[in-house]
């Protein structure tokens, strides 16, 4: 249970990130509209992936 958790947690902070990241490139670029939203999901959808793949893996080991 504790494994799914950090899977959860990896998973909100990817998508937050992710999406903070494509917000900010799109920004940069000066994209309007549907061009934003697709790259906006795209890196959500990245940083969700890496995050639940991450979160148990590399973010949160236990402490001996």
């Amino acid at each position: 249970m504790k494994k799914l958790r950090h899977k959860e947690i990896g998973g909100a902070l990817g998508l937050l990130a992710g999406t903070t990241m494509g917000s900010g490139i799109g920004f940069l670029l000066s994209w309007h509209s549907y061009n934003l939203i697709v790259l906006v999901s795209l890196f959500g959808f990245i940083g969700l992936a890496a995050g639940r793949w991450a979160g148990p893996r590399i973010v949160f080991k236990e402490f001996p």
